[in-house]
């Protein structure tokens, strides 16, 4: 090496030894919050086509043309699970309202009248 290479060297370092980490940097601020904005739910008024322990299909009530197919919730599938096995589901002409997640086909409550015991 020749004298101005090692004296570049020589400085870059003592340059490093030098230069603080970023190991060494504190802060003193608290950590930004943000909240998250709640979902909007919307209602859908129709009439049960299908009921399966996985989903629910829908007809609407004044567009008969319109048919909606919604997955049930997590705290909700273990409540149509038992209907299921209770043997008291939805029938197919039951009148329900359907609480859901705007945007989505996922099911956060269903209102209405279940079907009468089959034999």
């Amino acid at each position: 090496m020749t004298s101005s290479n090692l004296s570049r060297a020589l400085a870059f370092g003592l340059f490093l030894l030098f230069v603080p980490g970023a190991a060494s940097q504190v802060t003193d601020t608290q950590p930004i919050k943000i909240d998250t904005p709640k979902p909007k739910t919307e209602k859908f008024k129709g009439e049960v086509l299908l009921v399966t322990r996985v989903a629910i299909t829908v007809r609407d009530r004044e567009n008969r043309n319109l048919v909606r197919t919604f997955n049930y919730d997590e705290k909700l599938a273990p409540k149509i699970n038992k209907h299921f096995d209770e043997n008291k589901t939805y029938q197919h002409g039951d009148r329900v309202v359907i609480k859901y997640i705007a945007g989505t086909d996922h099911a956060l409550k269903i209102k209405g009248k279940r079907g009468q015991n089959r034999q």
